[in-house]
């Protein structure tokens, strides 16, 4: 079966009506508006994503996971903005993602309609003036090539002209204002391969969370606002992991915390470096298929990667036929027992820092495959990486693990799937 979903929110709940329910390994198809910038400049958007309606996958329980499968990221943008953010005082309260203010009508969230260019487009509906709550202090904007391989930055003279000519579509259903009108041009020089990967893909959490918010690292700034106080990283399910492996041809798994799942996406990036280092990059629309799969009793605790082969390093390349006939002839010569084969797999860890972030990324390493700590750290440190998806926290520990501890995670034939059919495509 297959399902398009056109509809939009920005606040995840357990409370929501999803879409569906679905039945297992259904093809979800779907447009997804660009995430940050847009909706960090649109006061009524409660988050710095649009993301789809959560979709109610049938048979999915609390306990379980579901394996979301990218058959499909096609770019549809034809330029983006994006750069270092700088909040405006006295337009927000704790987070200006969050509770934007008019500092006229002192609305929290108001309606807002934009009318020119720069700061001052952005206004609210209920006084007429300037409402915008942050902006971009330093940034670019690229524009595309046709066929969406290449991205260039132009001047801020530029930018205006480009908008009037290109049209650059938003879903029907989407709220936000286009990043664009904020006319940034800062950043020149840029040439920019298109690699296109998901920043915000999972389930939904146990607890009321923002969208941009379903994440371990920022949890301190959610639980400041009074409607979100309640929110522990128990709830979260880590979906907001800016991760450059969430890309084509991978499979995330993640955990169900609710009756369903309640998968769901958003906040598509053209391309975007480790550690989302300027803390946003180049969000776009994009067309996405998924496919879903409910994996019984996976009781995780964050998000797995069983990662595209393009994306990974020669370090952790699934072992070739020719390096285990060398991998054979040494257990041969030295009367050793044959290795078994190994595939990388990657876990997903969040905390307020970097360090943490390791820490907890370890941990469910070790309680998904029974393995120990050590032996997590000393696999990832000879034949896998640590990775930093946002320095603010997010972090993914890739370990190549034999198959017989994938095989007793469930996901084997996932891994299989991945990558032994497409060596022989």
């Amino acid at each position: 079966m297959s399902y398009y979903i056109d509809e939009y929110i920005d606040v995840l709940s357990p409370d929501l009506k999803m879409f569906g329910p679905v039945e297992d390994n259904s093809l979800i198809c779907v447009t997804t508006p660009p995430g940050c910038w847009g909706p960090m400049i649109t006061p009524s958007i409660k988050s710095g994503h649009e993301v789809t309606k959560p979709i109610n996958v049938k048979n999915a329980m609390p306990g379980d996971a579901i394996a979301i499968t990218i058959k499909k990221i096609k770019v549809i943008s034809a330029y983006t903005t994006s750069g270092v953010s700088k909040a405006i005082e006295g337009r927000y309260k704790i987070d200006p993602t969050i509770n934007a203010i008019c500092p006229t009508c002192n609305i929290t969230n108001p309606e807002t309609y934009t009318k020119g260019y720069g700061e001052q487009a952005i206004k609210c509906k209920q006084c007429n003036n300037s409402i915008v709550p942050q902006t971009i202090e330093e940034g670019y904007t690229l524009i595309f090539d046709q066929e969406k391989k290449i991205g260039i930055s132009v001047t801020k003279e530029k930018i205006k002209k480009i908008i009037e000519e290109l049209d650059n579509p938003l879903p029907n259903k989407s709220k936000q204002h286009l990043s664009s009108k904020l006319l940034i041009g800062d950043v020149q020089n840029i040439i920019s391969r298109v690699k296109p990967m998901i920043g915000n893909i999972g389930t939904i959490p146990s607890k009321k969370v923002p969208s941009s918010r379903n994440s371990g690292d920022v949890l301190k700034t959610l639980i400041k606002s009074d409607e979100f106080s309640n929110v522990n990283k128990e709830d979260l399910t880590d979906g907001h992991m800016d991760i450059n492996t969430v890309t084509e041809d991978s499979i995330v798994i993640v955990p169900v915390k609710v009756a369903g799942g309640g998968v769901y996406l958003g906040d598509v990036h053209s391309v975007q470096g480790n550690g989302e280092l300027a803390g946003h990059t180049a969000d776009i629309s994009a067309h996405v298929d998924i496919k879903v799969n409910v994996i019984k009793n996976l009781n995780i605790d964050g998000p797995i990667i069983i990662p595209n082969k393009d994306t990974l390093s020669d370090i952790y390349q699934p072992i070739s036929e020719n390096e285990y006939q060398i991998t054979q002839e040494i257990a041969n010569k030295h009367n050793l027992d044959l290795p078994e084969k190994s595939y990388p797999i990657q876990f997903v860890g969040s905390d307020e820092n970097l360090n943490k972030g390791i820490d907890n990324a370890i941990l469910r390493a070790e309680k998904a495959t029974g393995l120990s700590a050590n032996e997590i750290k000393n696999r990832a440190t000879v034949s896998g990486s640590v990775d930093i998806g946002r320095t603010s926290g997010i972090i993914y520990i890739t370990v190549m693990l034999p198959v017989s501890i994938i095989k007793e995670m469930n996901l084997l034939k996932y891994v299989l799937k991945l990558f032994e059919e497409s060596d022989r495509m």
